[in-house]
């Protein structure tokens, strides 16, 4: 399962900007670029998308050296002019030029507030950077340290120029000394957030953080990932759960999943509370994998691994009036089958009529089984219906062992998906009418990328 997701992490977010085609030096029509992170060699690996097939091709100066250890998430930010990757090791978030041909130059760093941030969202509009960390900064009361457990949010106001970051202060809440605090908290043990600029009757933006809590009566936790890896990896650093949590019996706060809900105010960045309560979304605690959001802000997507007659569940919501998220008519929607089992990465085509769930599978590369499940979405409800399978494509499609995140690229003819566990990309043609995934026609299908990837995210600007 993901390393990067309960206590090892998830997004939500990541688009293609569409800015137009180019002509390489060759005369293959290129579409976009291609940036997938890879944890353990601490890389970003490039590669041009080819308009007219999908195959890969690495970029000139491929893999880049990553400025922070352990990356594990990326954004192009708006314009398609940089890169920002988040380094879950090094605490840091590093933004980076994209040049011609999609090479990479470095930019900056900045850190973030707490530690092992693991998840990054952009405000609608563009103007603010949201880093979520797993860990915030202490913030003692009377002795008692209210952020115990907690995670938090970090933002930087994005210049679109430069690509330059700079931290935004809450100015709602301030620690003992009087200073405003350079985070705003959400709850126990989160692995993702998300932002969306407001659905049907909605109003104004907001950003949803997902926590997954605690295991119950437990006190320590290693990532499925990280299972029975040799001493010395960088899995076998200690996974603890703070000591306000240890011990809490099923049912606690720290126990508890729930989304966080902040407003955003888009004209400065700050998060502001729209609700007393988070929203409980009744999994075990760590099962909820994932949050995604749909292109046109309407509806957002949990994956639940623990559920479902044992192959997982979608938790389909509306977002509602103050962006409060409201269970969709149907409710929880089972996974396909047993053959498609730990859902951990969601994305719904261009047109959003359809949505892609990638199926982890099994956490070893001898028994993959991992696959792309599709369902169709209702324009008028949202509800979810299994796409049939054909003789133009399967349900579920086969992939490499393994996907932790998907992508599709700036034409919105391919679907592309980051292995972690067999260290591959596997690229799949959507059919837009009726929503099956089919191999490329020309160039590999699956194709070897910098050790084990986290992330994959895509640009459409070319040069």
């Amino acid at each position: 399962m993901k390393f990067w997701k309960y206590g090892r992490v998830a997004l939500a977010l990541m688009g293609s900007i569409v800015l137009g085609m180019s002509i390489t030096c060759c005369g293959v029509y290129t579409s976009g670029y291609m940036y997938v992170t890879g944890a353990e060699f601490n890389q970003i690996a490039a590669y041009k998308i080819d308009h007219d097939f999908g195959y890969l091709t690495p970029v000139t100066g491929s893999p880049f050296a990553a400025a922070g250890t352990d990356p594990v998430q990326e954004i192009v930010l708006p314009g398609g002019r940089f890169l920002a990757v988040l380094s879950r090791g090094s605490g840091l978030v590093s933004i980076y030029t994209i040049g011609g041909g999609g090479v990479l130059y470095f930019q900056q760093s900045y850190s973030t507030s707490g530690k092992s941030p693991v998840s990054l969202g952009i405000s609608p509009g563009g103007g603010f950077l949201y880093a979520l960390d797993q860990v915030a900064p202490p913030n003692y009361i009377n002795g008692v340290d209210q952020n115990a457990g907690r995670g938090d949010v970090t933002v930087f106001q994005v210049d679109p120029s430069t690509g330059k970051l700079t931290l935004i202060t809450n100015q709602n809440t301030f620690n003992t000394n009087g200073s405003q605090l350079p985070y705003f908290t959400v709850n126990f043990n989160p692995v993702q957030l998300v932002t969306a600029g407001g659905g049907t009757g909605a109003g104004g933006s907001f950003l949803y953080a997902l926590d997954t809590g605690y295991p119950a009566n437990s006190t320590t936790v290693t990532p499925p990932s990280c299972q029975n890896q040799t001493i010395g990896s960088p899995c076998t650093q200690s996974y603890g759960i703070p000591a306000a949590c240890q011990n809490k019996a099923l049912g606690s706060p720290c126990t508890t999943a729930d989304v966080f809900l902040y407003a955003i105010n888009t004209s400065n960045g700050q998060l502001t509370l729209t609700q007393n309560q988070p929203l409980n979304i009744g999994t075990q605690p760590t099962a909820a994998s994932t949050m995604y959001t749909s292109p046109n802000g309407a509806y957002i997507y949990i994956a639940d691994t623990q559920n479902g007659a044992n192959s997982g569940r979608i938790l389909p919501f509306t977002v509602g009036p103050g962006g409060v998220l409201q269970t969709l008519v149907g409710g929880p929607i089972n996974n396909l089958s047993n053959a498609a089992s730990f859902p951990d990465a969601f994305l719904a085509n261009s047109n959003t009529n359809f949505l892609y769930v990638a199926n982890f599978g099994p956490s070893n590369i001898q028994q993959p089984n991992s696959n792309i499940s599709a369902f169709t979405i209702d324009q008028t409800n949202g509800q979810l219906q299994a796409v049939a399978g054909g003789t133009n494509g399967l349900n579920p499609a086969p992939t490499g062992a393994g996907p932790i995140w998907m992508a599709e690229d700036p034409t919105n003819q391919y679907l592309y998906t980051a292995n972690f566990n067999d260290n591959t990309i596997t690229g799949k043609i959507i059919d837009t009418t009726h929503g099956l995934l089919s191999n490329l026609l020309k160039g590999p299908v699956q194709i070897s990328t910098v050790g084990q990837p986290t992330f994959v995210a895509v640009s459409g600007r070319t040069y």
